[in-house]
């Protein structure tokens, strides 16, 4: 789930002061799926090249959610970071949407030059009143050194087969042997009765073996599927239903299966901040006014860990015709954990210039509350005209 906090400040020379206004947050589903495929205006390239693509497209967003779109890319599941300015307006839910990136990989990342593996660029869709639509347009590319391209997965199958032959008395052992081709790719297979996952195990040369005595009595249609290691050399397969028998066997008397189901729902995945303004102070024409940014907290109890970004992106100062540049506010953040098992790092201390990181939490401890906020200081140019200067920082929990 992704939340948007704006906030609107307001500097004067001598005391500044920065207004925060709020917009609802809307919660998302642990994992987005795929809407459909991004069109990529060329197969490859440099992280380096500005912008790192032409174009994207994509086919129009869901039945309202056309109020606005984003360009984004980032690991699997995110979190994600801009390739481009957001677009607005609406109808982007009536025709294809096409969005042109204005910065290179590296530059969306804050700087950082992406890492070896799989990465996806994704178009997002949102409705005015419910936020984010809860999937997202994407396609997969590769980086390799400081090239990335668009890879081409080869095709997998999967075949099971169940033994001995002829079936189990209950409490005997079966046995599941899924034959995964070609036997170069590696990765998992899930082992199912019906859409109950059974057991898993790993492919070596093309086979994946699991074993089990803890079958219920019946005849049930068994499935292997194949999820492999790297997405970007092989693709998924599930093999045809196998159907196999399970006996009653000797038994003092009847007896009965009863299977338990533990329902567990996403808990939240938001975005709140303490307080609507706070003020710089000190400002003169020449020097420099100071504050602090109001604490945000940020909870993720969706429980699929899969990590998150708080990113901040502030537009230029302004009074009538006069403006002093983004870049001129620094922050220094700073975070906390207040409750869970998961970690939080706070942003590197930046001009806010370009969409900067507040604070994040890496896939696999993500999970938990945390506080995360940010001393302030702008730098005030030496031949500003005085006055009440405004600006609007935009928070994205993603």
């Amino acid at each position: 789930m992704s939340k948007r906090v704006f906030a609107r400040a307001a500097a004067l020379l001598g005391a500044a002061t920065i207004t925060a206004g709020v917009l609802a947050g809307i919660a998302s589903p642990a994992q987005a799926a795929s809407l459909g495929e991004v069109t990529l205006s060329q197969q490859s390239g440099s992280v380096n090249d500005t912008p790192m693509f032409a174009t994207a497209t994509s086919p129009a967003c869901p039945t309202g959610f056309g109020e606005n779109a984003s360009l984004r890319i980032g690991r699997p599941g995110g979190p994600y970071s801009n390739l481009a300015v957001a677009l607005g307006g609406g109808g982007f839910d009536e025709a294809p949407i096409s969005v042109n990136s204005n910065r290179s990989f590296t530059t969306a990342l804050g700087g950082t030059a992406p890492a070896a593996g799989e990465w996806w660029v994704i178009v997002e869709c949102y409705s005015l009143t419910e936020g984010r639509h809860v999937d997202e347009f994407r396609t997969s590319i590769v980086v390799n050194g400081t090239t990335w391209r668009i890879p081409v997965a080869e095709a997998t199958t999967t075949a099971l087969s169940v033994g001995p032959a002829g079936g189990i008395e209950r409490g005997q052992e079966a046995t599941f042997t899924a034959n995964v081709t070609p036997n170069t790719a590696t990765g998992t297979v899930e082992f199912k009765r019906g859409t109950t996952v059974i057991g898993s195990a790993s492919v070596t040369n093309g086979v994946a073996t699991f074993a089990t005595t803890a079958l219920p009595v019946g005849t049930y249609q068994f499935t292997a599927a194949f999820t492999p290691a790297d997405a970007t050399a092989f693709k998924s397969s599930v093999s045809t239903a196998a159907a196999f028998t399970i006996a009653p066997g000797q038994t003092t008397g009847p007896s009965a299966d009863v299977e338990i189901l533990a329902p567990i729902d996403p808990g939240a995945f938001s975005l709140a901040v303490a307080a609507p303004t706070t003020s710089l102070s000190g400002g003169v024409v020449g020097g420099t006014a100071s504050g602090t940014l109001p604490k945000a907290t940020v909870t993720d109890l969706r429980g699929t860990n899969v990590g998150w970004s708080l990113t901040g992106q502030l537009e230029d100062f302004a009074q009538g015709t006069s403006t002093i540049a983004n870049s001129k506010l620094a922050w220094t953040p700073s975070a906390a954990k207040v409750s869970g098992s998961g970690a939080v790092t706070a942003g590197a201390a930046a001009d806010l210039g370009d969409t900067r990181t507040l604070c994040s939490a890496a896939s696999g401890a993500s999970a938990g509350t945390f506080t995360c906020d940010a001393g302030l200081t702008l730098s005030i140019p030496d031949d500003v005209a005085p006055g009440e200067y405004a600006a609007t920082l935009t928070l994205t929990l993603a």
